[in-house]
Formats: C-alpha cells, sequence, structure tokens
C-alpha cells in the first residue's frame, strides 16, 4: 500500500509543477504585454523586473521536472 501512495505523491507534484510551468507562462506573457504598453520609465521597469523574475522561475520549475523524472 505505501508503493501505492508514494506514485500518488509523484504524480500530484509532476502535476502540480506542470500546472506552475503554465501559471508563469501566463505570468511572463502579462509582462511582456505591459511591457509593450509602458510609457513610464518606471513601469517600464517594473516590467522588465517583473519578466526577469518569471524567467527565472521557470527556469527554476523547467530544472524541477526535469528531475523528478529521472
Amino acid at each position: 500500500m505505501k508503493l501505492f501512495q508514494k506514485n500518488c505523491q509523484r504524480e500530484t507534484s509532476e502535476y502540480n509543477i506542470h500546472e506552475e510551468i503554465e501559471k508563469v507562462k501566463a505570468q511572463m506573457d502579462a509582462a511582456y504585454s505591459n511591457f509593450q504598453n509602458a510609457v513610464d520609465p518606471d513601469l517600464i521597469d517594473c516590467c522588465i523586473f517583473e519578466s526577469n523574475a518569471a524567467w527565472k522561475k521557470y527556469r527554476f520549475l523547467l530544472r524541477q521536472a526535469k528531475g523528478q523524472r529521472s
């Protein structure tokens, strides 16, 4: 019975990572869209920071997802 529980936990964590990756992709798209429409220098900086943060989180999640496959 324990073996079955471990498999369920692994599938759940893989699903959560894939779900998080999709959320981060949407955040990157939103930051890029906001950047295209921003005119104030402070807003432009904010969009750049948001985009960079989302990109780093995306790379982290991809590494996590790759590590789970092994």
